[in-house]
């Protein structure tokens, strides 16, 4: 069977509904207490994000035709939604689900077991072997799709939230550098490797005059730059207040 056109929109009818329901869990949260309309835009788009980057031509594109298209979905998905969930959260929300989490959460919340866990999961997400069977396999996707989403949010977890573990602005450049850099070789061995790692992608149709090692080529390229943006707007923002703190201490003495 042919695949369909690059422009048809594929629907993942599963993560519509989740993202439904967490819009619904967080009005009925939101209802109780005064949210900052910037939590609830932040909030919003994360939700849209997950919702848009799998029910739309990009998962038409992903699933079907190019691996550089996959990865702007993956990265969508567990770099850039995730953390806009959680600034969206207000500190009581914040505070709710830590304690309904218990202590499995506090445990897979402490920097350094939600650190490693992003780390293996988002190179094991990668490895060919479960990279080319999930795309064999929609229900093996979605499984995917889950686990970047919630890799992403227990990362950045301890960074934001700070509940049952907060980071002082030392560590969290601490945490974060690791992140950047341990994340990092995937992205360079895609740009510069010269055989095709996925054996899927090397069978699809090819399109906009890629071949398969261009296209992931393209796509180590397109994840490190946007990984590289979002740890730097992260590490610039604890460093501003690492200043800020120690301005505080300087005149305080």
């Amino acid at each position: 069977m042919s695949p369909p056109s690059p422009t048809a929109f594929s629907w993942e009818p599963l993560y519509l509904v989740l993202a439904a329901l967490a819009g619904i869990a967080y009005v009925r949260a939101a209802r109780r207490e005064d949210v900052h309309p910037l939590r609830i835009a932040a909030f919003a788009t994360g939700l849209f994000l997950v919702a848009a980057a799998l029910n739309s031509p990009l998962e038409t594109l992903a699933a079907n035709y190019l691996l550089v298209m996959h990865l702007l979905q993956n990265v969508v998905i567990a770099d850039w939604a995730p953390p806009l969930l959680v600034l969206g959260l207000t500190p009581a929300m914040r505070a709710a689900v830590a304690r309904r989490g218990g202590r499995a959460f506090a445990a897979l919340t402490r920097p350094r077991v939600a650190l490693v866990t992003w780390l293996v999961g988002w190179y094991a997400i990668h490895f060919a072997g479960f990279y080319d069977t999930a795309l064999e396999n929609p229900w093996l996707l979605n499984v995917e799709h889950a686990i970047l989403i919630a890799i992403g949010l227990l990362f950045w977890w301890p960074v934001i939230a700070g509940v049952p573990h907060a980071l002082s602005s030392l560590a969290a450049l601490g945490y974060l550098g690791a992140a950047f850099v341990g994340s990092s070789f995937l992205g360079l061995a895609l740009t510069f490797s010269t055989t095709a790692l996925y054996s899927f992608y090397e069978d699809v149709p090819r399109i906009w005059g890629l071949s398969p090692v261009r296209d992931q080529n393209y796509g180590g390229i397109l994840m490190n730059a946007e990984q590289a943006l979002v740890f730097l707007v992260a590490i610039g923002y604890f460093v501003a207040r690492l200043l800020r703190e120690e301005d505080a201490e300087a005149a305080l003495r």
